[in-house]
């Protein structure tokens, strides 16, 4: 007993000594307040979670009680819009409970979502290694990647993640596919287009995203055959004018301009139209008649701007450059 007493001399006066002899009443009510901090996150009720956080934390409760507690506060600064303070919580929340990857997950998530892929990266590989089926982290890392330009990577954890859903979630096949058609992986992309069509075969994007496939393995017939069916069940100027390019490209120019025809009677001011017209011309040699749609080409958008000015002398290159 003397000897006892003498160790608690030493032991520290703070919050963490403490947790080695809590109990009593002071327990009791932080069980209480964690109890209905609970039930206010099961049903969705932020307000009543962040207005009892304070005073829960007040209470100096045992590490067991304060980790499950920022869980349901973190979550809550996420449905607010306080990113920051998530933010702030799930670092410390995360130094002091290494093995709880709950909170490097949210944390990647904010991050990947603000647009921070370099900072989620890592949080999610993290998670990963404690639990590689985790659907959410493996798409997470998915998307870093790809928006950071690792095609390759994004293309391993895109692949575990369909696997894992059973190529049930067409949104993530759809996305993974335009994935491979930035990798020119035409294969994988056709492979999964087929997937989302037959999880839901009436939808255009799945011949769209075909057609682009095709297109990139040069198969312009096929591309152009893809395109119609996807603007059968969708019809849309976008889609036929990329019919009209797919006709250009595959060697039949004078199809090309009767399909951008047909698009300028409807709206002569179309920069798309416009601009597939005068590429076909020029491909048959009409250089005067492509310098007139050319130059109404300029009015569009940047991409179609700079495509028209590559054909017309310098002095329109400089209209396209503050073309918006």
């Amino acid at each position: 007993m003397i000897l006892l007493a003498a160790l608690l001399l030493f032991l520290p006066a703070s919050p963490a000594g403490a947790f080695l002899f809590w109990g009593g009443p002071r327990y009791g009510k932080a069980e209480a307040e964690l109890a209905a901090m609970r039930k206010a996150g099961a049903r969705g009720d932020c307000s009543a979670v962040l207005g009892m956080a304070d005073g829960f934390l007040a209470l100096t409760p045992p590490p067991k009680l304060r980790e499950e507690a920022y869980v349901y506060i973190g979550r809550c600064y996420e449905r607010e819009g306080a990113a920051d303070k998530a933010i702030t919580l799930y670092k410390l929340a995360g130094e002091l409970y290494p093995a709880n990857v709950i909170f490097s997950a949210r944390l990647a998530q904010i991050y990947d979502q603000a647009g921070f892929y370099q900072n989620a990266v890592p949080l999610f590989l993290k998670v990963l290694a404690a639990e590689p089926g985790d659907v959410e982290a493996n798409l997470g890392a998915a998307r870093a990647y790809s928006a950071l330009g690792f095609l390759g990577r994004a293309d391993d954890f895109y692949s575990r993640t369909v696997a894992l859903q059973d190529f049930s979630d067409t949104a993530v096949l759809e996305e993974y596919a335009r994935c491979m058609l930035r990798k020119r992986d035409w294969k994988q992309a056709l492979f999964l287009a087929g997937k989302g069509e037959a999880r839901r075969p009436r939808s255009p994007v799945w011949p769209l995203l075909e057609a682009r496939a095709a297109a990139g393995k040069g198969d312009y017939s096929g591309a152009v055959s893809l395109m119609e069916k996807a603007e059968a069940l969708s019809p849309s100027r976008k889609l036929r004018l990329e019919r009209a390019l797919y006709l250009l490209l595959g060697g039949r120019p004078r199809r090309a301009i009767e399909a951008a025809d047909r698009e300028l009677a409807a709206d002569p001011s179309d920069p798309l139209a416009s601009v597939v017209k005068a590429m076909a011309l020029y491909n048959l040699g009409e250089r005067a008649g492509a310098e007139r749609y050319f130059k109404a080409a300029l009015a569009g958008g940047p991409f179609t701007a700079r495509l028209a000015a590559a054909f017309l002398p310098g002095p329109s290159r400089k209209e396209a450059g503050c073309a918006k």
